[in-house]
């Protein structure tokens, strides 16, 4: 297959991973925090699996153009999710909803493939098990990505859950600067790869992307949309 026909198909597979990875890691966060004790995401139908509540444009373009995404941050009351540990735990849904996801789906693909299922990307059968893997390779990708130490991702919201009440100026000062940093790391990420020749995006999601990965898949292996993306967090 030409390289077009494999961007096509690479590109219409994450399709289904994006109206399900983004949801199930946005559902994450709203079942943290109902079992933190707010009823309100339930109520207001956090439950319900819509993607249009949870998809956001950028977070979507995203996927498209880096393999990483983010969707609508679920709303919670504030005076329900008080203590660090509460607010620590509510930041972790999320990430933990996609990878648990990912190991399920992950063990079937791998079942599935010894059995002699065919796995493939050429056209043919072997595009169901294609397409779960683009889902257990999203829900990876979102598990890792917002792990990150970076304004507005969970990782970031876990350090300032711990550090910010020793120095909330500090985390004022980032949260208003926040689309700065965005822009500068947007920069560095092109820098370095049209420059170097280095994926930075790649290698910060490595500590986190390929342990998950090798749990799910039995092996790190990333994802390909010729002309268009590229991202494989794995140290091989």
């Amino acid at each position: 297959m030409n390289n077009f026909e494999q961007f096509v198909i690479r590109a219409l597979l994450l399709v289904p991973a994006v109206l399900i990875a983004i949801p199930v890691h946005e559902m994450g966060h709203a079942a943290a925090a109902y079992f933190l004790g707010d009823r309100s995401v339930r109520y207001f139908g956090y439950f319900k699996p819509e993607p249009r509540r949870f998809l956001e444009p950028v977070g979507v373009i995203a996927v498209a153009v880096a393999l990483v995404g983010w969707g609508r941050r679920v709303p919670v009351q504030s005076n329900r999710i008080t203590t660090t540990g509460q607010k620590v735990l509510y930041e972790l849904g999320g990430p933990a909803a996609n990878l648990a996801v990912a190991i399920v789906l992950g063990l079937i693909l791998q079942a599935l493939h010894r059995v002699g299922v065919p796995f493939s990307f050429d056209p043919g059968p072997g595009l169901l098990l294609a397409a779960v893997f683009a889902i257990v390779f999203l829900n990876l990708s979102l598990f890792a990505f917002n792990l990150l130490p970076i304004p507005g991702l969970d990782g970031w919201n876990i350090i300032e859950a711990i550090f910010k009440s020793r120095n909330a100026r500090f985390f004022f000062n980032v949260g208003v600067r926040r689309r700065e940093i965005w822009a500068g790391c947007a920069i560095v990420l092109v820098v370095f790869q049209f420059l170097i020749g280095i994926n930075l995006l790649s290698v910060v999601m490595t500590p986190f992307y390929e342990p998950a990965s090798l749990i799910s898949l039995s092996e790190c292996d990333g994802y390909v949309i010729p002309g268009l993306a590229r991202l494989s967090p794995c140290l091989q």
